[in-house]
Order: C-alpha cells, then sequence, then structure tokens
C-alpha cells in the first residue's frame, strides 16, 4: 500500500485511548487558599476544577473517513497548548481525552459514552462523518459539542455549534452549479466513494446545485482507487460529451481518474472536490492532480494572514508531529478548539455546560480568529446550509493550490 493511500484510507482499527499529556496549573480567584477552595467547590460542572477543564476529542482517526481530518488532532492540540500559554481560560488549564470513531456511527457513540461517563469531560469536540452516531446521546446529557457540521443531525440539535454546515435537511446552495457554469461546465458525471449515509446526502446536494444552475447530471458512478477501472469510466464520459467531474471523492482516486480522463481526450471544463487541500499530497500526486479545484471553508493559507501566522507559529510550537500544517484539516481541529475555547469564555469563571451552551448561542459575530470567510451568527447559522466557499485550483505543473476570485465565491439557497 502506498504512503498516500496509507494516509487516506484505514491508519488503525481499534479505539485508542489517550490524553493530551498536560500538567495542571493551579490558578486560584482571589487571594490566600481559602479563595481557591471555595471556587474549587462551587465550580461542581463535571471536567472543571480550580486548575483545569477538560475537554474530549471524537473523531475519525481510521476508517474511510479519516482522509479529510488528517491533521486534526494536530490542530486542537496546538489550539488548547496556545491557550495554555497565553494564562488558559479564567486562570484553567486546558486537557482533552480522546477516542477514534472509526468512521462508525456506532463505535461513534461508544467513545462519547466513554468519555462523558469514564473520562468526565465537560464537552466534546468532533470531526466529520460519524456523529450521527452520538448527537441524541449528547443532547440529553446536555453535554456542549462543538465541530465540524458534516452531517445533517448537527442541524437538530441546540448543544452542537459548528462554522460551517455541508448537510441540511433545509436543501442545497447553488454556489457549486454556479462555480461549474462560470468555468463553461455543462454536463457532469458524479463521480462518488461508497461512504456514510451523510456523504450520501451531501451528493444529493451537489447535484441539486448543479441542476439549479443549469448543469445537466448524465452520468453517476461509485469507484474505489483499487478496483476501478478508470480507463473504461474515461472513454465513458468521452462518450457522453462530460465536461464537468463532480462529487464526493477523494484525491487518491482523481489520482488515478483525471490522467485517464486527459489521456481519453474528455474536454473538462471543471473537477470539484470538497477535499484534497494539502500540500504533502502535492508532493506525491500533485502533477495527476493538476487542474482540480477544492472547494474549502476558510480564508486559504495563500492569503498569509495574521490569522495563518498565529495559527502556524502555534503548530511549529506545540505540534511538531505535523510536518505539513498548512491543510484543511488542522484548520478544523483548530477551529474546533477555539469555538471550545470562546464557549467557556463566554460561560464565565464558574462554568456549566447549560451556561456554555447558551452563552455561544448568543455570539453573533464569530470569525474563528481571522481564519472563516465571513463571521458566523450563533443564534441564526444552525441547520443553514453553508453557501459561501473559497475556490483553490492545483496549477498546472502540479506543485501549489492557487486561490481563485472571488474569495469568498457565494451562492444561494435552492429552492
Amino acid at each position: 500500500m502506498s504512503l498516500v493511500s496509507r494516509r487516506w484510507h484505514l491508519r488503525f482499527t481499534a479505539l485508542v485511548v489517550a490524553s493530551s499529556g498536560l500538567g495542571g496549573l493551579v490558578v486560584g480567584c482571589g487571594s490566600g487558599d481559602t479563595s481557591r477552595s471555595v471556587q474549587a467547590e462551587s465550580c461542581t460542572a463535571p471536567g472543571v476544577t480550580s486548575a483545569e477543564v477538560k475537554a474530549g476529542l471524537l473523531y475519525s482517526d481510521s476508517g474511510p473517513g479519516a482522509s479529510p481530518v488528517h491533521g486534526f488532532r494536530s490542530g486542537v492540540q496546538a489550539r488548547f497548548e496556545l491557550a495554555n500559554a497565553e494564562g488558559g481560560v479564567n486562570g484553567r488549564k486546558l486537557t482533552y481525552a480522546w477516542r477514534d470513531d472509526a468512521t462508525d456511527p456506532s463505535v461513534n457513540l461508544i467513545g462519547a459514552r466513554q468519555l462523558v461517563e469514564n473520562e468526565e469531560v465537560f464537552g466534546v469536540m468532533e470531526g466529520l462523518q460519524a456523529g450521527s452516531g452520538s448527537a441524541q446521546y449528547l443532547d440529553e446529557k446536555g453535554i456542549p459539542v462543538t465541530g465540524f457540521a458534516g452531517e445533517a443531525a448537527w442541524s437538530e440539535h441546540q448543544n452542537m455549534f459548528s462554522w460551517h454546515y455541508y448537510s441540511s435537511e433545509k436543501g442545497a446552495s447553488t454556489v457549486w452549479g454556479d462555480f461549474v457554469r462560470s468555468r463553461g461546465g455543462a454536463r457532469a458525471a458524479m463521480v462518488n466513494m461508497a461512504l456514510s449515509d451523510a456523504s450520501r446526502k451531501y451528493r444529493e446536494e451537489i447535484v441539486d446545485s448543479l441542476r439549479a444552475s443549469g448543469i445537466s447530471v448524465d452520468m453517476e458512478y461509485e469507484v474505489t482507487a483499487g478496483t476501478t477501472s478508470f480507463d473504461a469510466l474515461a472513454r465513458q464520459m468521452k462518450a457522453a460529451r462530460i465536461d464537468t467531474i463532480a462529487g464526493v471523492i477523494f484525491p487518491d482516486v482523481l489520482a488515478k481518474l483525471i490522467p485517464a480522463v486527459r489521456a481519453a481526450n474528455v474536454d473538462l471544463k471543471a473537477v470539484i472536490a470538497p477535499t484534497g487541500y494539502d500540500p504533502a499530497l502535492l508532493l506525491q500526486l500533485g502533477p495527476a492532480l493538476a487542474g482540480l479545484v477544492v472547494y474549502i471553508n476558510f480564508v486559504p493559507f495563500e492569503a498569509n494572514t495574521p490569522a495563518h501566522t498565529r495559527l502556524l507559529n502555534a503548530m511549529t510550537a506545540y505540534a511538531t508531529e505535523n510536518q505539513t500544517p498548512a491543510q484543511e484539516g488542522t484548520v478544523f481541529g483548530w477551529l474546533s478548539a477555539d469555538m471550545f475555547i470562546r464557549g467557556l469564555q463566554e460561560a464565565g469563571p464558574c462554568p456549566t455546560r447549560q451556561g456554555f451552551i447558551d452563552s455561544l448561542r448568543k455570539v453573533r459575530s464569530y470569525d474563528g480568529g481571522g481564519l472563516l470567510l465571513k463571521p458566523v451568527d450563533f443564534a441564526t447559522n444552525i441547520g443553514q446550509l453553508s453557501d459561501c466557499y473559497a475556490f483553490v485550483q492545483v496549477s498546472d505543473d502540479g506543485s501549489q493550490f492557487v486561490p481563485l476570485q472571488p474569495i469568498p465565491y457565494c451562492g444561494k439557497p435552492v429552492a
């Protein structure tokens, strides 16, 4: 199995139980041992002591959904450590315990129960594709959750917070179709991988978007990197006069499909994918991915803003195991942790779970420290499918990502 396949598919099959290994820093409110004792006794929420707040991290470190969140944990680690270096939250150090849900909703529920009932965490940060398994349980327990809303379940629970909704029961956005139309596309093939129910729902929204913008969806395929005949697939696309490829598809598959399509002389106008914004991929697959457009929900690293500098400096200092920090998974983890920190700040010096939920829901202009494309209103954004992205294209030589203007590129709801 190649290095890329190892990174973009199963890496582990067992649940991993670990903690961040962060030590406790005792900081009291007021002076003297009596004040510290009063604070410790009065703040009785699970996971909260006078010295620390313990969070839970639940994401897909293995399974088919692991690929888009490569770097997720290191993003959380860097954001928490930076907060600790700046004094913590109300004098409390941030720590976390984590579980791998293996991209399986049933395992996700097991991990959530372990974090809440065994680790006694205050709240949970979650990844992309299996959170539906624990959503109802965490809601019933009143556990605050921050993370990346890759499933419609995030739209159904007031305790769950995200800066971006990929999937919603409220319908699609024209953003993908409008972009393809702007590139001259007219006839699309949907190429998908066998993933979760959330991925299938997301695929339907992309189809709705394309059709709403006047793009016909003429073919649909389910593929795998190891068994699909991409040459035969490319010939079918040529015969059907396909000019656009979209779908829920990972870069290791695209690295086989795109060269086959070129060899078949398919007149491609656009190839768009929801994941793959990672410079490490270009080192391995760059020329094969030339022309691919990845859409992301944050300001591209190529903009080199102070927010990017802050993140990258923190990664260098606190997450040295990640050798390519300028990637989408890192940002997903960083923002999940940043929302968690914001919720604690809003909840005050003696936080409760319900106080966190109520206070964070009142935040009307969250911008992720400058990383988001536009501010988020947590009071109204729940369940609203996000319709603004930054589109970045792999250069012709496959060596770099090139942001496409305008940023952000926005659509409108599909009726």
